[in-house]
């Protein structure tokens, strides 16, 4: 479990509470009775009894507040302590697995008062966990006392349990001549009850926030792994939103070395470790606890690295004190590891949010390399069909070609009139040449939106790609638009706030510009098109929307939106599609801003 820090409540001490004469549930062997007796051993006075219902009220009230549960106890600790007129006072919780309490709040306890953790025995929490029952004692009085000026302390310790399960221990003190009655033990054990349900509820809030933070990452990653046909750059993004999410300091995703089966290679981190800049680590996976995690082919949780060999620190970084690796796996084959470093110890929680994590990164690692083998034949493929049609159509050709202009001069000596239809032929077959490279060509080239009424491409002079440099992006998007589109449908563009951006930039702007003026034309039927486009702060944005018919929320995206979407996300950038009411398309496109000079 995560041991909460301390919240030290500020307060006047023993001093200031005499001098303002704070009721108290003590008994004072001080001639002055007044100023230490509490209004049930002494006739007290109206205001008395009202500002002890007002600070038992507050108590109730500071267990139901919706606080981080060191400040929750520190309040109670506080209310508590001027309700017993008491020096000081200290809540701490109990960790199962250590055995012991873990201070989480004090009121008026110096600092190096303060012991962290108090084994069995050791001090008046670990008396109260050793008996498991309330202790009323002289501090000095106990077997192991942590406190050297405590020793005359009049001390109350008593249990904190939650359905008959001890959580943690409450204690208050008093020094010379306050000492505690049974009332003041009867009123701490009902605080007591109250801090349990405190405990209790805070603990179930931040389970709650855990398993909420938890779930958004699987969502995001399940929602990153699509994101990026590059499988670092999708692998860095999720490691990015563990860091962000769950806010552990480090993050790693290794990945196995296809050539070296027996290598992690580590380019991807999140948090800290990414602050030392790009780099590539490879680590053999008989060492360190990821190669742990490969070897076995189960998750390692070492929540005390200090006290596990396997223990790798990594290249200029500083050692966590707990370290959770999940191997990534498809079937029995390990594809990479997971692995988080952290202050605090992980728990089941942790472990099983990242291991379906895990699950979607083996799914993305595997589908990126079955995207690479595709990829690899389909261009083995293409290779294959053009080395066919060069060597049956343009090598026949060069062939005839070369033969030809050997024989021209001859041909020319003796008989002009040859050398003329020679000349003629030669001219013919260069001709042909170039037709069929341009055809080739131009199965090779990406598919470009085509003008109203025509099928051909556009030529690109035509289109406006020229006047990007001198003339601007609206300049243009007007060319392209008004080349485009037939009279009955009516544009509206609005580049006011726009500032000029790079021309590769531009250039995508304006190809997206194309591919939407298509699809409004070809598809949706619009009888209206506008586009606007902006700067804003870190990035500038392209809208463009129609009144059509609209779309299908279960379609399956058209290359054009595909190729909007390889143009954006290559960019750095992301674009999204949606209904327009109470009709049409609107498509939105953000792209990393970057500033052209005049």
């Amino acid at each position: 479990m995560n041991r909460p820090g301390r919240s030290i409540a500020t307060s006047t001490g023993r001093a200031g509470r005499i001098a303002n004469a704070e009721p108290s549930f003590g008994n004072s062997a001080s001639v002055d009775i007044a100023d230490s007796a509490s209004p049930m051993t002494r006739s007290a006075s109206i205001s008395d009894l009202e500002r002890h219902r007002a600070l038992l009220w507050q108590v109730v009230e500071d267990v139901y507040d919706d606080l981080p549960l060191e400040s929750l106890l520190g309040r109670i600790v506080e209310r508590a302590r001027i309700l017993l007129g008491a020096d000081d006072g200290a809540i701490g919780l109990y960790d199962p697995e250590l055995d012991c309490v873990c201070t989480a709040a004090s009121s008026n306890i110096r600092e190096e008062q303060l012991t962290d953790v108090l084994p069995r025995g050791h001090g008046l929490m670990g008396r109260v966990l050793e008996l498991d029952e309330a202790v009323h004692c002289r501090y000095g009085d106990l077997p192991h006392p942590t406190r050297a000026e405590a020793a005359d302390m009049d001390m109350l310790g008593m249990p904190i349990r939650l359905r008959g399960e001890l959580i943690g221990v409450f204690t208050i003190g008093a020094f010379p001549p306050i000492k505690f009655t049974a009332l003041a033990e009867e009123f701490l054990a009902h605080v007591s009850r109250h801090a349990a349900f405190a405990i209790d509820n805070a603990r179930r809030h931040v389970l709650e926030q855990r398993r909420t933070a938890r779930f958004s990452l699987v969502v995001r990653v399940a929602g990153i792994i699509s994101s990026s046909p590059d499988i670092d750059t999708m692998l860095q993004r999720a490691a990015d939103v563990v860091h962000e999410l769950l806010g552990y300091p480090n993050s790693h995703i290794a990945q196995i070395d296809p050539s070296e089966p027996g290598t992690l290679v580590i380019r991807v981190r999140g948090g800290n470790h990414k602050r030392l800049g790009p780099r590539e680590d490879r680590q053999s996976i008989d060492c360190g606890i990821m190669g742990a995690a490969v070897r076995q082919r189960r998750t390692q949780m070492v929540n005390d690295v200090t006290n596990d060999p396997r223990y790798v620190t990594p290249p200029g970084a500083a050692q966590e004190s707990a370290e959770l690796a999940i191997p990534i796996m498809s079937g029995d084959e390990v594809l990479g590891v997971l692995n988080v470093e952290s202050q605090h110890p992980f728990d089941d929680l942790d472990r099983q949010s990242l291991e379906v994590v895990a699950e979607h990164l083996a799914l993305a690692i595997q589908g990126s390399r079955l995207f690479d083998q595709s990829r690899q034949l389909a261009v083995l493929e293409e290779r294959q069909h053009l080395a066919r049609d060069l060597h049956d159509n343009v090598t026949q050709i060069l062939s005839s070609i070369s033969l030809i202009s050997q024989s021209l001069g001859e041909a020319w000596e003796t008989n002009p009139e040859e050398g003329a239809r020679r000349t003629r032929r030669l001219g013919q077959l260069a001709q042909m040449a170039f037709s069929e490279l341009r055809e080739m060509l131009g199965e090779l080239s990406p598919v470009v939106a085509t003008g109203y009424g025509s099928g051909e491409p556009p030529n690109q002079d035509a289109v406006g790609i020229v006047q990007l440099d001198q003339q601007g992006l609206m300049a243009a998007a007007e060319r392209v638009v008004s080349t485009m589109l037939p009279p009955h449908i009516a544009c509206r563009m609005d580049f006011v706030a726009y500032r000029p951006q790079i021309l590769e930039h531009e250039k995508a702007l304006l190809r997206i510009c194309q591919e939407a003026t298509s699809n409004a034309i070809r598809h949706a039927l619009a009888s209206e098109l506008e586009i606007s486009a902006g700067t804003a702060d870190d990035h500038v944005w392209l809208r463009i929307s129609d009144d059509g018919q609209g779309f299908s929320t279960s379609s399956v995206p058209g290359r054009g939106i595909s190729n909007i979407g390889h143009r954006i996300l290559a960019l750095g950038g992301a674009f999204h599609v949606a209904a327009r009411l109470p009709s049409g398309t609107c498509l939105e496109v953000r792209l990393p801003r970057q500033d052209r000079g005049p």
